[in-house]
């Protein structure tokens, strides 16, 4: 299958302001150093001559000598790159300088301080605004300020930590809406730290962008608390002042509903909608400029409010108790420093379980969400350097994916935990004897090889080595790292399970997903465990047989979890050979566990013939891939070994995808594999593809919708903190707590969360509430509901296990029959079992439907073809390992679908995709790798 192209997908529109919605922090490209510094300088876009409050901000305006307001004249030529007579920046081309002006930071109050601020005339709230502008802006200096520079053929991010700024605050929206925001147009310069003055790289402004604006909200909050108001805090530090009704905020709200009305054409809403889609549809929607009256748009405000019941003597009044409480709250502004540390507390703790290094920027984001109202982002600061002081954190490099040079941090937990794995395998080094000697070694694999090539099988030579290595290794920790598709189950471990059976050892067959743990259970005739079951089961005394404890899938062990493990193992002395594949993709937990121990020395044996592909030229892109070299492994696929596919939009891309697979009859759905990188991105392909199927027939015309529970996926940080639980929430514990009336495996729904007491109440279905403090009591499993429909014909994923009823997170099945009446369901499990579900229980609503998987729930999969989507711009999910695991899924082709060959082929070599350690080059003797995603 050679390349083909979709017409007019390769079109390109240039969008010159890149938006992600209201709300948040905005960021836009400028054109024209002209157009910009009349656009700013207006009071409005309305006032006749008028001008906006405006002011120079960031170290580098201080350096320039630029201070107090904003000078036209010194601004546009700013703005064309001219800091003196004797200096201009620009790249010097054969039509002259060209240079770029600059970027437009637009930070927007939350609805109900514009409309108390603008409305109501509480003149504090612009003070307010302005001061966390301010904070905003010194976040974005020390994060964001950065520049490029050559050297030879390496060019290398340069943090500076300068920038030169000139703010405007304006008033209205386009719709002319009361909106109290401020345009902070960032100059294209910054100052080196030898004193040169540079181009600013502005790849750490876009990753940044959502972060800013959250820091933004954080500092306002707190101020607004502080002048005496009630807020409500939502996701991402969304928050609005508690009394303004939501009628009133929702009127004065027009732009907003423009966006969410073209999104809604679509079949989309803000939280469907990807940025691309976000961005298109502001666009889109925005009007031309109009001239008005401040003063009449001012009475026409009041006048709107009156009729929405929010009258003036509403209004005075809100702002009467308002100002007689912001007395009352100086008590809790007097903790904030003290709540500053519990909130970094939480924040590295949260961070520290999923990445062993992760950036100040997202330290200090997280922290704020916890802090939010109530510290400062001066107190988070100084309670994060206090905590790097106490060695509670540790300074370590960090390296974005798209290449920004960061400061980051590791726990204190997270050095323990890989001290801990890596001296406990160094300690089990030739201290014990081989399972068996040499010779009998090969006897074994002679007559394993023999009776494979009897059923058509022929074993290779690397996998007779490893098994001998295995076989014959004196260490308490071994290691087989094999490429994907290496056939590792059914030769080496196979093998060595029944030898080592035959020389009385007791086998354990483990591995971290229940799904994984079955299926290498049943390759080896065992009975499969999870490591988590496993360790919490484990007996007491000391065993007197021997074990061997074989680990598949040992790359998805968190370095905590892998401490856990040996901890245990060498406590019990058992012997354990860790399975897996270092260049797949690492574990949700923190640190790379099973690389980092081969980096260290760990004994292991290497499987790398892979015998998976039938179609030689999807092997050579599978090698490719293995080797970095992206351009060829897509060349492979161009040759025969699939297809790539470019089109523009993410419409035209899921269009095509969708079209595709409705087009396969039955037997070739079962046998093909889609992958979207990401969870929304998952979610709306598989729309798309319903739609098709339902559309060719495919599934029944009778359907029930089902509210499915969707796992939250909380870190055990946020499972004690009452704020990560919301109204609707479905909560089960895994004991049961005496005294608590809270029953094992019972479901509960959350119907209020007080986080400043810290307490969630519960409602088990009937007359009991319970006031429940995670922080106490010990954490529960938290769902989101999701409305599904399902048809017949529809395939499932189950996605919670159930080892009663024989299901495991991540079993997949068809619905074979549908009563739409009684709620029930018949599937068919790719197991071969017939499970009634009751759509009614809550114990059968854990499934989502299966069409579309991310690449981690893909990986252990192999299928016959492959279609991948694989969207440029996701950096943060297209890398070396993403690509690797796609394509190494498909026996027989995969087909990639992208909007930008290129930059995807860019993307994958210059990202690897290998998990942080904690340890870095002190754990491993090697150059610790920096690539990864750094929460920017």
């Amino acid at each position: 299958m050679g390349r083909r192209q979709i017409p007019g997908c390769r079109a390109r529109v240039q969008l010159e302001r890149r938006r992600t919605g209201l709300m948040v922090a905005s960021l836009s490209s400028l054109s024209s150093s002209a157009q910009a510094s009349s656009y700013y300088e207006a009071d409005d876009y309305h006032a006749e001559g008028g001008a906006a409050p405006s002011r120079w901000q960031g170290s580098g305006a201080a350096a320039l000598g630029l201070e107090g307001e904003v000078d036209p004249e010194r601004f546009r030529q700013l703005l064309d790159g001219v800091l003196s007579d004797h200096v201009a920046l620009g790249a010097r081309r054969d039509e002259g300088r060209q240079h770029r002006p600059g970027w437009d930071l637009t930070l927007s109050a939350p609805k109900s301080i514009s409309i108390m601020a603008l409305v109501a005339g509480d003149r504090r709230l612009h003070a307010a605004h302005a001061a966390a502008v301010e904070a905003a802006l010194a976040f974005t200096e020390r994060h964001a300020g950065g520049t490029r520079i050559r050297d030879g053929e390496r060019v290398a991010h340069v943090r500076t930590g300068a920038l030169a700024m000139a703010t405007f605050q304006h008033e209205t929206s386009r719709a002319q809406d009361p909106q109290l925001h401020t345009h902070a147009v960032i100059l294209n310069m910054t100052r080196d730290l030898e004193g040169t003055w540079r181009s600013l790289d502005s790849r750490a402004l876009y990753q940044l962008q959502k972060t800013i604006g959250e820091v933004y909200r954080q500092e306002l909050a707190g101020a607004v608390r502080a002048l005496g108001y009630a807020i409500e805090v939502g996701k991402e530090s969304m928050f609005e002042i508690s009394d303004v009704p939501a009628s009133v905020r929702e009127a004065f709200s027009e732009r907003a509903r423009q966006v969410e009305a073209h999104l809604a054409t679509k079949g989309l809403t803000r939280a469907t909608a990807t940025a691309e889609e976000k961005q298109a549809a502001t666009l889109y929607t925005r009007a031309s400029k109009k001239a008005a009256d401040r003063a009449e748009l001012s009475r026409a405000w009041r006048v709107e409010a009156d009729g929405l019941g929010f009258s003036s003597e509403a209004r005075r009044s809100l702002l009467t108790e308002a100002l007689d409480r912001a007395e009352a709250s100086k008590a809790i502004r007097d903790r904030g420093a003290v709540l500053a540390q519990d909130a970094v507390r939480f924040a590295a703790e949260k961070l520290g379980e999923r990445q062993a290094i992760f950036s100040r920027a997202e330290l200090e984001r997280e922290a704020g969400r916890k802090a939010i109202g109530l510290a400062t982002r001066t107190e988070i600061m100084a309670a994060v350097d206090k905590r790097q002081q106490s060695h509670q954190l540790e300074a370590r490099a960090l390296r974005s994916p798209i290449g920004l040079d960061l400061e980051g941090f590791t726990t204190d937990r997270a050095i323990a935990h890989e001290k801990r794995l890596l001296e406990i395998e160094r300690e089990g080094r030739n201290a014990l004897a081989p399972i068996v000697p040499p010779i009998e070694a090969s006897r074994i694999i002679n007559a394993a090889s023999l009776a494979a090539s009897e059923r058509g099988l022929a074993w290779s030579d690397d996998q007779r080595r490893a098994t001998k290595a295995v076989l014959t290794s004196r260490s308490a920790v071994v290691g087989v790292q094999g490429f994907a598709g290496t056939a590792k189950t059914t030769t080496v471990l196979a093998t060595l399970a029944k030898a080592a059976a035959e020389q009385g050892y007791q086998v354990k067959a483990l591995a971290p997903s229940a799904s994984a743990a079955i299926t290498l259970g049943e390759a080896l005739d065992l009975e499969g465990r999870t490591i988590a079951r496993h360790l919490v089961e484990r007996p007491n005394a000391r065993p007197s047989a021997r074990e061997l404890w074989i680990v598949d899938e040992a790359s998805l062990v968190s370095a905590r979890d892998m401490a856990r493990l040996l901890d245990e193992a060498q406590r019990r002395g058992a012997r354990t050979l860790l399975v897996g594949d270092a260049h797949q993709l690492g574990s949700v937990g923190a640190g790379a566990a099973f690389r980092q121990l081969q980096d260290a020395g760990l004994e292991t044996a290497h499987l790398t013939k892979i015998v998976r592909q039938s179609n030689t030229l999807t092997l050579e892109a599978v090698e490719a891939t293995l080797a970095g070299h992206a351009r060829r492994a897509f060349d492979a696929l161009d040759r025969g070994g699939g297809q790539i596919i470019e089109a523009q939009s993410v419409e035209d891309r899921q269009a095509l995808i969708a079209a595709h697979f409705a087009q396969l009859d039955s037997a070739q759905r079962r046998r093909t594999l889609i992958i979207d990188p990401s969870r929304e991105g998952r979610e709306q392909l598989t729309a798309r593809i319903r739609a098709e199927l339902i559309a060719a027939g495919h599934l029944g015309k009778a359907a029930v919708t089902v509210t499915s529970l969707v796992a939250k996926d909380l870190t055990q940080a946020e499972r004690k903190e009452a704020g990560s639980y919301a109204p609707g929430d479905i909560v089960t514990f895994a004991r049961t707590l005496t005294g608590k009336a809270v029953a094992k495996d019972t479901a509960y729904e959350v119907q209020a969360v007080d986080a400043r007491r810290r307490t969630v109440t519960l409602s088990d279905g009937r007359d009991a509430r319970i006031d429940w403090a995670p922080h106490r009591w010990g954490s529960a499993e938290a769902f989101e509901p999701v409305d599904r429909e399902l048809r017949q014909g529809d395939r499932i994923e189950f996605t919670r296990n159930n080892m009663r009823l024989h299901q495991v997170n991540g079993l997949q099945g068809e619905i074979v029959s549908l009563d739409v009446e009684a709620r029930k369901a018949q599937v068919r499990t790719d197991r071969g079992h017939i499970r009634t579900l009751d759509l009614n229980a809550l114990q059968d609503r854990h499934f989502r439907h299966a069409y579309v998987q991310t690449a981690f729930a893909a990986q252990g999969r192999t299928t016959d073809h492959v279609l991948f989507h694989a969207e440029s711009q996701r950096s943060n999910l297209i890398d070396q390992a993403t690509l690797y695991v796609a394509i190494s899924r498909a026996r027989h082709g995969a087909t990639i679908v992208t909007d930008d060959r290129a930059k995807v082929i860019r993307g994958v070599e210059a990202r690897s995709g290998r998990r942080l350690t904690a340890l870095g080059a002190e754990g491993s003797g090697r150059e610790a790798g920096l690539d990864q995603d750094a929460g920017l």
